[in-house]
């Protein structure tokens, strides 16, 4: 038993001096899984004899050459599972004889502090365990530390510790006064650790008087390093970020909380909502101090990544200490727009020579509907990936012609979001900037000259010798507008409208000639054009350089001219041609296209002649100035002076001005109305839609009107009624809200709400006429059922909520979804407030291709079934029943007739009504509603409302002369369809008339019971009167239904039977 003491999983907590004294002929000592965390030296004295000793598992931190004496012959040592991280050189000089050794702890780091261990091993012919394996550093993780070189041991790198903690580590929100307690801890690396305190960046030290405690840092078992700070009394100021920052030889690493500090009497900031380019943001109400977090919006399939954080981070946003909102911080969030996440896309991309052409066609892609942009990153974003690509130009000169298209689809976007482009990150100048660096950058003795045009930029540059330059002259111009026949040149007074968005032939182009020609631009000579902007550059434009420059061997200069359509990439901080500048309904703005011209290569001193420029006007205006683009305008943004340029002449349409340096020039008068692009944002409709839609609208509420107002005198069915008022309201909803709101694209919100009223009501006109024709095929096709015994009353009427179900909700439906997936869907489609095209497809065209060929089905059965055999047989004797089961005529409750006006034919158009068309005499009634015309009235509403919609649809979407021919055609179908509405349904109804002529809701004579009694035998002998569903046949005389019978026709007026009630064999 003296051979071998087990004392393992005893809880021992420590070794004192002497501890195995006695046990000399010991050769193995087990004490692992125990709690020891000190060993005293000298506590194995006694143990001579000792080959093996196991501390495996243990609390053990600190080891030292004292602690392992009196083991001269110890072969074996495992003190694995411990706590310490590194061990100090000579720890095992007090163990000759030890052959193996096992140390590897959750903690082991293999830095310099080992590097002693590998040497020393091989001189005393110690073998490091397999299971000896590095926890740190990173790099060398579970590689066993018998296995590793010198120079793998080494302090580099990032400071990396096994421990290091602060408590409280979480933002802690605490009142004036309070006590707050820190504790720091981190792994103690040896002599050099130190624990450091910060507020805010700034060190803290122990000040009573200000309520901070710092104790001094303790050193637990040789492996942590702890320090204490308390606030004993938090003052406002405590306020901030705490840092504990832990510093060694090797670097620094820290630990932050975050400390709000409120008083008594804290302040609050309101929930507010916030809607941007990044999401819709709901702030909720906040404690003034506290910084609130809100999730991004997530986008599952987009593979953009973010700068500075991961899709689906926060949105940040304080709330100071005064209650009030900073702005907050949205970076980490991803565009809901597509277009800008796209854009944002090539932004971060890597540009190189390689690719630099295929990521510059895919970008002018998405610029040629620059029109429809919304946001001003999208300038912005376009702006930045044509200044990177100009670096490329000199090896890839196909970029050339890809930049200049870029810049003249940008000059379309909306000029609001041109200007707070400019202001957040000077896009407009750097395009600008960019695109007078071309020529410099291109130009080679090897390509003498470039010519590039597009839209609204072209561009012309010359490699040039200063000594043979004898002055050039280039005229900007276009090609006059196509499909004009005889179209007459352009005299005095005449505006070419150059500001409008020019067709495919009309590109700007540059036509230079050397020399001073006498150029005019009311008399350019190339046939079918006009010219826009003509500059003569003198002679002498060269005869101020220096005499070095001057010289037959001087090198060689770039003359760049470029020609912008407008003024819109002109924009800075303070620039007077933003809206709203200068007064109400006046600003000072560009009236021309601006010019440039200048050099690169070699400088251009002060001119001896200036410089001769003529521009044509594209807008009216008042007193005339000639400026230049100075660059180094408000917030360094660039801006308009008339320093070196003054205006020589002004006619109503041209413009000449002389300037006494190169750059951008340009005319700037003070406009009273802005002329727009056709088509954008805001531009009103063609005159002749307002008067239409309005005599539409009349035609539309009259019948509306009068059929509520004089409902108990015309002959209609409840549900015809029904039909017809929400048929004329839908197509008057549609016509109204699409004239008065279809080009407000200048507000979103109500620009959204005219794309979602425009949807629905849309869908839910045509539903109703699709319905419309449902009913008036199953009144040709019905049957009446013949008449069961035991019927004493008719069976209730349908409800009319199946109606509203299918004509009402079903489009309600398909908006909410449209509208709740993506908004947006209802704005992005500048210049008109519609659908963009991709929902559009499923929200509005799909459905409404279903609908139509139902409806047209219909109208196909039906027209079919009224030229068929049986049409044919049953005419002059009946026609179909119309009237749903127990459905009563729209009148008052006691039953009325109609002597020789038209019965009620259920028809859906011809008098909104269901009812029955009881042949008779022709002087009883005129054909007008019968079956066929009945279906005649619904086609052609039908189809006049299809026209206006579609012409209505061309007259916002086209240009020029279709933009007119399809506003004039929407006119003509309004006009129409408002008119055929209200003639059918109102002027030639004799039930419509009649309250009209006696000016009361309707006529009303009375006649004797017995009179009248006699006429109604008479009648039903004579005629043959079809039963409504609810059959009287078989009534008891002197039953309710003759009751009802005699009052009707007491009621009645000229002595004259309502159709359609009772048949011949009736008995009254």
């Amino acid at each position: 038993m003296d051979g071998a003491r087990l004392l393992s999983n005893n809880k021992i907590t420590g070794l004192r001096n002497g501890s195995f004294l006695g046990l000399s002929l010991l050769e193995k000592l087990d004490l692992r899984n125990n709690v020891i965390s000190t060993v005293q030296p000298g506590a194995f004295l006694g143990l001579g004899e000792l080959k093996r000793l196991d501390l495996s598992n243990n609390r053990i931190g600190c080891l030292t050459s004292e602690t392992f004496q009196g083991l001269p012959k110890l072969l074996r040592l495992n003190i694995s599972g411990n706590i310490f991280s590194s061990l100090q050189p000579g720890v095992f000089d007090e163990l000759p004889a030890l052959k193996l050794v096992d140390f590897g702890t959750e903690f082991l780091t293999c830095d310099c502090r080992l590097r002693w261990l590998p040497s020393w091993a091989r001189n005393h012919s110690l073998q490091l365990s397999e299971r000896t394996l590095c926890a740190y550093p990173s790099a060398l993780h579970a590689q066993a530390l018998g296995g590793l070189q010198e120079a793998q041991l080494r302090c580099e790198g990032a400071l990396e510790l096994h421990t290091h903690y602060l408590i409280p580590s979480r933002r802690q929100v605490v009142f004036q006064g309070d006590r707050l307690p820190f504790q720091c801890s981190a792994s103690y690396l040896g002599n050099d650790t130190r624990i450091h305190w910060y507020h805010n960046r700034a060190p803290v030290d122990s000040d009573e008087q200000a309520g901070i405690l710092l104790a001094e840092s303790l050193i637990h078992d040789c492996t942590i390093i702890t320090s204490e700070l308390t606030l004993s009394h938090i003052g406002v100021g405590a306020s901030g970020e705490w840092e504990c920052s832990v510093s060694t030889v090797q670097g620094n690493t820290s630990k932050k909380v975050e400390i709000v500090v409120l008083e008594i009497s804290a302040s609050y900031c309101p929930a507010e909502r916030v809607a941007n380019n990044r999401g819709d943001f709901r702030w909720p109400r906040t404690l003034a101090g506290i910084t609130a977090y809100q999730s991004c919006l997530q986008y599952p399939f987009t593979s953009v990544p973010l700068s500075g954080g991961t899709p689906g981070t926060q949105a940040s946003r304080l709330c100071d200490r005064a209650g009030r909102w900073e702005p907050g911080d949205y970076s980490h969030c991803l565009y809901t727009n597509d277009i800008t996440r796209v854009l944002y896309t090539f932004v971060l991309m890597p540009i190189n020579a390689s690719n630099a052409l295929t990521l510059a066609h895919q970008l002018r892609v998405y610029t040629a509907e620059a029109a429809s942009f919304s946001d001003m990153m999208d300038v912005v974003y376009v702006a930045q990936m044509i200044q990177k690509f100009l670096g490329y130009v000199d090896q890839i000169k196909e970029l050339v012609e890809v930049m200049v298209d870029m810049a003249s689809n940008l000059m379309l976007v909306d000029e609001h979001l041109l200007w707070l482009a400019q202001r957040e990150d000077k896009a407009c100048s750097g395009i600008v900037g960019a695109l007078e660096r071309i020529g410099g950058a291109v130009l080679s003795p090897h390509a003498q000259h470039i010519s590039v045009n597009s839209r609204n930029v072209a561009l012309e540059a010359y490699l040039i010798k200063p000594h043979s330059y004898v002055g050039l002259t280039c005229t900007a111009f276009q090609r006059r507008e196509a499909g004009v026949p005889g179209a007459r040149p352009i005299g005095l007074g005449q505006n070419p409208s150059p500001e409008l968005e020019p067709l495919a032939d009309q590109q700007l182009r540059f036509r230079c000639t050397t020399g001073r020609p006498n150029i005019s631009l009311s008399s350019f000579h190339i046939k079918n054009s006009v010219a826009l902007a003509s500059i003569q550059l003198p002679p002498s434009l060269f005869s101020s350089l220096p005499a070095s420059l001057a010289s037959p061997v001087s090198p060689d200069c770039t003359l760049q001219l470029l020609v912008f359509r407008n003024g819109r990439l002109f924009r800075s901080h303070g620039n007077t041609s933003r809206p709203g500048a200068v007064g109400p309904g006046k600003r000072r703005g560009v009236a021309t296209p601006v010019i440039f011209a200048g050099t690169s290569g070699c400088g251009v001193g002060n001119l001896t002649e200036p410089v001769a420029i003529s521009l044509r006007h594209w807008a009216e205006g008042a007193e005339p100035v000639a400026a230049w683009w100075s660059q180094e305008g408000p917030g360094g943004a660039g801006g308009w002076s008339s320093e070196g340029c003054q205006l020589r002449s002004s006619q109503p349409n041209v413009s000449s001005l002389h300037c006494q340096h190169l750059g951008n020039v340009a005319v700037l008068m003070e406009l009273s109305a802005f002329p727009r692009e056709v088509g954008a944002s805001g531009a009103g409709l063609h005159p002749v839609v307002y008067p239409c839609t309005a005599l539409l609208l009349l035609c539309l509420f009259s019948t509306i009107i009068t059929y509520i107002l004089n409902h108990s005198s015309i002959h209609v069915s409840r549900k015809g009624w029904h039909m017809l008022l929400n048929l004329c309201f839908h197509m008057a909803m549609t016509s109204a809200v699409f004239a008065g709101g279809i080009t407000l694209t200048n507000y979103q919100m109500v620009c959204q709400a005219v794309g979602i009223t425009l949807h629905y009501s849309s869908l839910s006109t045509l539903l109703w006429m699709g319905v419309k024709a449902r009913v008036l095929h199953k009144e040709l096709t019905w049957r009446a059922p013949p008449p069961q015994e035991g019927d004493s009353a008719p069976p209730a009427p349908r409800p009319m909520l199946r109606f509203y179900l299918i004509a009402g909700g079903i489009p309600l439906i398909i908006c909410g979804i449209t509208a709740a997936v993506n908004i947006h869907n209802y704005r992005d489609h500048s210049p008109y407030c519609w659908l963009v095209w991709r929902p559009s497809l499923g929200a509005f065209y799909i459905p409404v291709a279903l609908i139509l060929l139902i409806t047209w089905i219909y109208f196909l059965c039906a027209g079919l079934h009224l030229r068929g055999p049986l049409a044919q047989s049953s005419k002059g004797v009946t026609s179909r029943v119309s009237l749903d089961q127990g459905e009563e005529l729209r009148g008052s409750t006691r039953l009325r007739s109609s002597g020789p006006l038209l019965s009620d034919s259920g028809s859906l158009l011809a008098t909104g009504s269901a009812g029955v068309v009881t042949p008779g005499p022709p002087e009883d009634g005129d054909g007008l509603y019968s079956p066929g015309v009945q279906l005649g009235a619904l086609v052609t509403t039908h189809f006049l409302y299809l026209a206006m919609w579609a012409c209505g649809a061309l007259a916002v979407s086209q240009r020029w002369l279709p933009r007119v021919v399809c506003s004039c055609l929407y006119g003509v179908a309004a006009s129409a369809l408002g008119l055929f509405v209200f003639t059918h349904h109102c002027a030639r109804r004799r039930d419509v008339g009649a309250p009209w002529r006696a000016g009361r809701p309707g006529p009303r004579r009375s006649a004797s019971r017995d009179n009248l009694k006699g006429a109604l035998e008479k009648e039903s002998q004579r005629r043959s009167y079809p039963l409504n569903t609810a059959s009287l046949n078989g009534a008891p005389k002197g039953g309710k239904y003759e009751d009802i019978t005699l009052a009707g026709a007491e009621a009645a007026g000229g002595g004259c039977m309502k159709t359609g009630l009772w048949k011949s064999e009736t008995t009254v």
